[in-house]
C-alpha cells in the first residue's frame, strides 16, 4: 500500500512539475528520466564493442597488457552527450550518471566477459570535495547494479591534483605522470577488472591508471568509457 501510494504522489508532481527532456526540451513519459526516446535514438553510439579495434588501440598507443577496449558514444563538442555530462559533473544531476550506467552496461553484458570488479577513474580528494562526488562511482554503481559486478572503490587513488586535461595545452601523459597509486590500505583480490572512465580522448588518464594496476602481477584489466573524442 505504501509503495502505491509514492507512486501516486510522483505521478501527482509529474502532472505539475512535468520533467523534461534535456536535449529538446519536450515533457517526458514517466518512464523517461533525462531524455526522450528520439533523443536517445540520435546519440552516436561508436560500436567498437563488435569490432576488435584495433586501430583505435594502435592510434593511442595504450598499454598492450589491456585485454579490451570500448567506448559507448561519439564525443562532439556542443553536443547532447557534452550536455549530459556537464549536468553530471557540474549540475548534481546524479540520475545521469544512473541512466549512462545502464546504457553502458547493455554492451558490458553483451560481450559476457566476467570481470571481478569495476573501477573507476578516480578523482583528487579536494576536487571530489569541491563537487561532492566523482561521477564515475556514479556510472560505475549503476553497472554494478546492472551486471551484477562489484564496484570496487578507493582501490586506485589521486595522488595529483591535475588540471583537468580537457582544458589543457600541455602533454596530457607528463600531467599525469605519476598521478595515480595503489591505495596501500587495501588489496585488490587477483583477476579481471574493467577500468572505466567518461570521456576517452587520447587515452592518457587510462594509460596511467591501467600502469599502475598492472604493475600487479594478478591483475588483467579492460577498458571501457561512455565516450570516445573524435
Amino acid at each position: 500500500m505504501p509503495n502505491v501510494f509514492v507512486r501516486l504522489l510522483n505521478d501527482v508532481f509529474s502532472l505539475v512539475f512535468p520533467n523534461q527532456c534535456l536535449g529538446c526540451g519536450k515533457e517526458l513519459f514517466a518512464n523517461q528520466k533525462i531524455i526522450c526516446f528520439f533523443c536517445e535514438l540520435e546519440l552516436p553510439m561508436t560500436y567498437f564493442h563488435l569490432c576488435d579495434n584495433k586501430e583505435m588501440r594502435h592510434s593511442i598507443n595504450i598499454n598492450a597488457q589491456v585485454n579490451e577496449l570500448y567506448s559507448l558514444y561519439f564525443f562532439k563538442e556542443n553536443s547532447l552527450l557534452e550536455i549530459l555530462l556537464y549536468h553530471l559533473k557540474y549540475q548534481q544531476n546524479k540520475t545521469i550518471g544512473q541512466f549512462l550506467g545502464q546504457k553502458l552496461s547493455v554492451i558490458i553484458k553483451a560481450k559476457n566477459n566476467h570481470y571481478n570488479g569495476i573501477i573507476g577513474v578516480p578523482l583528487h580528494p579536494k576536487r571530489k570535495r569541491k563537487r561532492g562526488y566523482n561521477q564515475m562511482d556514479i556510472i560505475g554503481r549503476s553497472i554494478a547494479n546492472a551486471c551484477g559486478i562489484p564496484y570496487v572503490e578507493n582501490i586506485l587513488i589521486r595522488t595529483k591534483n591535475t588540471p583537468a586535461l580537457a582544458k589543457s595545452t600541455g602533454n596530457r601523459a607528463e600531467i599525469v605522470r605519476n598521478a595515480f597509486a595503489l591505495n596501500p590500505a587495501k588489496k585488490l583480490a587477483a583477476g579481471h577488472y574493467l577500468l572505466i572512465d567518461d570521456i576517452f580522448t587520447t587515452g592518457a588518464t587510462l594509460k596511467a591508471c591501467s600502469a599502475v594496476l598492472l604493475s600487479d602481477s594478478t591483475l588483467q584489466i579492460s577498458i571501457a568509457t561512455i565516450a570516445f573524442r573524435e
